[in-house]
């Protein structure tokens, strides 16, 4: 599966929008003939904007996103480590009642211990200033 670089958030909830809401066909050929769909301004402009290569990469984007052929990065993950240097001091969420408490960065099936940037600011936005990348295996 082709992972889709180079959209903004916005331009990345349009086409999830898009494609719930509208056939591809129709999302096409508003993109590329008219006026696009209010709910997808931004795409429309990234395409008005573009050249012809880019246009036809946009396009190929757009079916390979309808078809699920492609997707978007999966958001950066973070733990919170609440104390610098100790290693039971990482926030972890209950999967079975929403409870938070400290303790290791080791997820199981019980706690989550990786949150998205805005799973830590749902929870209170100054836990960002506590937030750790969690490094991917592939790095």
């Amino acid at each position: 599966m082709r992972v889709l670089k180079g959209y903004s958030k916005n331009q990345q909830k349009e086409l999830e929008y898009a494609r719930k809401n509208i056939s591809c066909n129709d999302f096409l050929h508003n993109i590329t003939y008219f006026t696009a769909y209010a709910e997808c301004d931004s795409i429309k402009d990234k395409y008005d904007k573009a050249n012809t290569d880019e246009r036809i990469s946009i396009i190929r984007d757009i079916l390979d996103f309808y078809t699920d052929k492609a997707k978007f990065p999966d958001p950066k993950k973070y733990y919170v480590q609440l104390i610098k240097n100790n290693d039971g001091s990482y926030l972890n969420r209950s999967k079975l009642n929403n409870s938070y408490m400290t303790n290791s960065c080791q997820s199981d099936d019980v706690f989550q211990t990786e949150f998205t940037e805005q799973e830590i600011k749902d929870i209170d936005p100054r836990y960002m200033a506590f937030a750790v990348p969690v490094e991917d295996d592939d790095e």
